[in-house]
């Protein structure tokens, strides 16, 4: 082998041993870059007990199925089950309220109250909605129905709960339809919501009837 052979395979060697050497301190930083984005510590339990804290129903007075006042008192210091529906509804409302029924059945003996507000109060006068709570044989003692001013509501629907309310709309197959929250809502003695579920799942409804048995005893 020549001098010339040799200095080239000698420069040849240098390269390839330098570049295995930046490749290990690019794979390095590399590897240190992934890592900042990995959680230094799990979150502590209390940090995700109630992911809806910040979701509550704020103080409001609407009408009762009797034409009384009915204020946000009645859900102070209960654990309230609360939906929102208007009588005249096509599509969820049948079934969140017979969801409802299934919770009030398997809740029976316990201190579980529940309350549904309507959101179409310029229609569902307390007249309306008291036929509604008969034709379904919502127990009176333990559910409560209101109606009112629909400002209130939506107030109480999207300041406090933070669901989008719509306006009224007219559909030729459905008939009056208003987008309004589909979820069944469990609150907690300070009217801050606990939980939220789907009332046409049957393992939600499950779920929220373990979840309040267990808070209520």
């Amino acid at each position: 082998m020549n001098l010339k052979t040799l200095s080239f395979s000698l420069g040849l060697f240098m390269l390839t041993a330098l570049g295995i050497v930046v490749y290990i301190m690019i794979s390095s930083n590399q590897g240190s870059s992934t890592n900042q984005f990995q959680p230094i510590q799990e979150l502590e339990t209390e940090d995700t007990a109630n992911l809806y804290s910040d979701f509550y129903v704020p103080e409001f007075e609407l009408i009762d199925r009797d034409g009384n006042p009915i204020t946000h008192e009645v859900l102070d210091d209960e654990y309230t089950v609360v939906d929102f529906f208007f009588t005249s509804c096509p599509l969820w409302c049948p079934g969140m309220t017979q969801s409802m029924l299934r919770v009030q059945r398997a809740t029976e003996g316990t201190s579980l109250r529940f309350m549904s507000i309507s959101i179409d109060g310029d229609v569902d006068t307390p007249e309306a909605i008291d036929q509604y709570a008969t034709n379904y044989r919502c127990d009176p003692q333990r559910w409560s129905y209101a109606t009112g001013d629909p400002e209130i509501v939506r107030t109480m629907v999207m300041d406090g709960l933070k669901f989008d309310l719509g306006d009224p709309s007219e559909d030729e197959d459905n008939g009056r339809l208003i987008n309004h929250p589909t979820r069944l809502i469990l609150l907690g003695p300070d009217r801050t919501v606990i939980g939220l579920y789907r009332y046409d799942d049957p393992d939600e409804v499950d779920r929220l009837i373990a979840d309040a048995k267990k808070l209520v005893g």
